[in-house]
């Protein structure tokens, strides 16, 4: 993420308006894979708690 927002190429073809929103879009969508808690994982540590 903080190499996207250093893009200096990408800013320019996006425009400013763009780019934040699409670096916003990308913040979201890193978080929402970030806590995302797949069927694997809960397989195999549920059974420690």
């Amino acid at each position: 993420m903080a190499e996207l927002e250093r893009d200096e190429v990408v800013a320019a073809a996006l425009g400013p308006h763009i780019f934040e929103r699409f670096v916003e879009a990308k913040r979201q969508e890193w978080d929402d894979y970030r806590v995302y808690v797949s069927g694997w994982e809960i397989e195999r540590y549920f059974t420690i708690l």
